[in-house]
């Protein structure tokens, strides 16, 4: 038996938001009592206080999660200032909860002490793993390096990184009874449980194909030898360049991300550009590598939801037939923000898909994890990722 349940708590109040979705998630299940809890908060909100209130009101849980750019649930997008929670409870399942800290110093030493916890917990017999990981203090690439390492090449890796409501400051992680900064933490699944995931972006190439002629970290400095925003530049033309500037993740950076190509699988990975300074360089969550191929992208409402279908039926048939127990859905930032009215038609897309009553829970993150290209795990930008439990 595998039982879910959906919490949901709102108001400004984070132990009162936090201590609402908790209560309800757990009147949803037998016992009244949870193995685990996955949580998604509003970093408007106290983060300490909200873990606080969970903890204090269903302790001995395993708690795992992190704060969002906006929560969704079976009800749709959240109202603002909101606390969601997904509660487990199994009988033939078992969890094992892990993090690893100083993804600014370290990143690859914290996606490994962070499996090596869950390896520890767990004796070695997990089966699937979630991650949930800060990309704004440090590499999260590195950080997801380190944890595949630890599990070994096509181990089913899938989660996404903590968000802030684009300040692009400082994002949270939660484990157990703490809300971190510059973490990584994981869920680690062991049992008798089947689980799927999709990560899809709809988006199609347009233009000239870039090459990344200088990069730094999280800094993309030069395309073809020219300043990076060039490309921007070119296919715009000078009177839209000044778009580029205007805060962070930019209009013209959701609507046209970069599409990194990777020749040997003919897969695309998107990149959106959180800020462009006046010297033509951008900053991303995650590094460009030197050499790279890159062009422009292009995606509208229309052909975003149909991700959101088509994402959702590909998980569908990877469960064989099989009833979700429960839907984690992570949806890019820049999807909410391209969007906008519409958000809420891609939880209801899924739950066409999946049926009414599959409890659903997930957020607006910036990157997504999941998937395999090259035999390695890929992080994302601008895609929807769903995954799905099931017994």
């Amino acid at each position: 038996m595998i039982a879910t349940s959906v919490g949901v708590g709102t108001g400004s109040s984070a132990y009162k938001a936090a201590t609402e979705a908790c209560m309800q998630a757990l009147l949803g299940l037998p016992e009244h009592k949870a193995d685990v809890l996955i949580v998604f908060g509003s970093v408007s909100l106290d983060q300490d206080k909200l873990i606080e209130a969970i903890s204090k009101t269903s302790p001995g849980s395993l708690i795992v999660g992190c704060s969002t750019a906006g929560e969704l649930s079976s009800e749709g997008f959240a109202t603002e200032k909101s606390v969601v929670v997904l509660a487990i409870t199994s009988d033939q399942m078992k969890f094992w909860g892990g993090v690893g800290h100083h993804i600014l110093w370290n990143p690859h030493r914290a996606g490994e002490d962070c499996m090596e916890e869950i390896e520890y917990e767990s004796r070695g017999y997990i089966s699937s793993a979630l991650v949930f990981l800060d990309v704004i203090s440090g590499n999260g690439d590195q950080a997801l390096l380190g944890a595949t390492e630890r599990l070994g090449n096509g181990f089913p890796l899938w989660g996404g990184a903590a968000s802030d409501d684009l300040l692009f400051f400082e994002t949270y992680q939660y484990y157990k009874d703490k809300a971190y900064s510059g973490s990584i933490v994981g869920l680690g699944l062991s049992g008798d449980f089947h689980a799927a995931g999709a990560v899809m972006h709809g988006f199609l190439p347009v233009g000239v194909a870039r090459k990344v002629t200088k990069s730094k970290d999280l800094i993309l400095e030069e395309l073809d030898g020219k300043p990076a925003s060039s490309i921007y530049q070119e296919y715009f033309g000078e009177e839209h360049l000044h778009e580029l500037h205007e805060g962070l993740l930019p209009s013209l950076a959701i609507s046209y991300p970069l599409g990194i190509f990777l020749p040997e699988s003919n897969d695309v990975i998107l990149r959106n550009p959180v800020s462009v300074d006046k010297d033509g360089t951008m900053k991303f969550t995650s590094p460009i590598p030197l050499g790279a191929e890159v062009r422009l992208m292009i995606s509208d409402i229309e052909q975003a939801l149909e991700t959101a279908e088509l994402a959702a039926k590909k998980v569908l048939e990877e469960l064989g037939g099989r009833q979700p127990k429960a839907i984690i859905v992570i949806s890019s930032i820049a999807r909410k923000k391209m969007l906008g009215a519409q958000a809420n038609d891609e939880i209801a897309i899924i739950q066409r898909v999946f049926g009414r009553d599959v409890p659903i829970v997930g957020y607006y993150s910036y990157g997504q994890v999941g998937g395999s290209i090259d035999g390695q795990l890929p992080f994302h930008n601008g895609s929807i990722l769903i995954w799905a439990l099931a017994e």
